[in-house]
This record gives structure tokens, sequence and C-alpha cells, in this order.
């Protein structure tokens, strides 16, 4: 998979896997709030205004010049989103996708928000729950942390 960050025209393509594999990972426990708030984070003009100022940067991961997953990170250490397109997933691109995404991490701890489905993946991965499951504005999440690497005090 070719993983790049995303141009502005690639946006409404972004924001159509997001949704939909949002929608198909948490249709069953979220609320119509939670899926409208979702859907409104996720809208290319949020998209749009989240990268140009500097908020997120996306990326796009491809796969025979298809985008089949995006993730985005956050400030220096937090993984914002990763989604694959339902069609695409358990084929290994949701992986791909986390270690680009840490690679591109400079600090020893790697802090996410996960969805109820997205737990046992990130627990796999080496994530560790850090704050208990909680609801805002509808969404529903788990906060987990990955340490990198021991600082030592020598």
């Amino acid at each position: 998979m070719e993983i790049r960050e995303l141009c502005w025209e690639e946006l409404q393509a972004a924001s159509d896997i997001l949704w939909k594999s949002f929608y198909e990972a948490e249709k069953h426990n979220t609320s119509m709030l939670g899926m409208e708030r979702f859907r409104d984070l996720t809208s290319p003009v949020s998209l749009s205004m989240n990268t140009y100022d500097g908020s997120i940067v996306l990326y796009g991961g491809f796969s025979d010049g298809k985008m089949v997953a995006v993730g985005a990170l956050k400030d220096e250490n937090k993984i914002m989103m990763l989604y694959v397109h339902p069609s695409f997933w358990r084929k290994g691109y949701g992986t791909e996708m986390l270690a680009f995404l840490e690679d591109q991490i400079d600090s020893h701890e790697i802090h996410l928000n996960a969805s109820d489905f997205g737990i046992r993946f990130y627990e796999h991965k080496g994530y560790r729950i850090l704050r208990k499951r909680r609801e805002e504005e509808g969404l529903i999440f788990t906060e987990m942390v990955k340490f990198l690497r021991v600082e030592s005090n020598s």
C-alpha cells in the first residue's frame, strides 16, 4: 500500500471512507447524535479546515491507485483517526496504516481514542486502555496509549 499526505481534491474520497467504515463498525453502538457528530467532523469541509489550519495531518492509503484507508495525526503524539473501507477490512491495510502513523510520531508514547470496534485491534498492536469507555456528544470511545521506548534517568 502506498501511503501519503492527502491533497485537497482527495478529501471527498477520504470523507466517504471515514463515513462508510464508521457506519459499518458502529451502527449498532452509536446513537443518531453520535452518527451526526461523526459525519460533521469528517465532512470534506471539516477535513479541509482542520488540515488547512494544521490541526491534523491527513494521510491516505492507496492500493492499485484506489484509496482504501485514511489516517490522521494530531499534535505531537495522537492518532486522531484510522479507518479502512469495509471492503478492505482484514487484509492488513489497518496494520500498515497504523505502522506508518506510528513512524511519523517522535514521542515515547502514542495516544488515541478507540471505538468499541477498534479496541481489540489496538490491544493486539501493543496499546493499553488508559481511561475507560466514555461518551461525548454521542461518540463512544476508550482512550488508549502505547509506550514506544523507555526513557532512562541516567
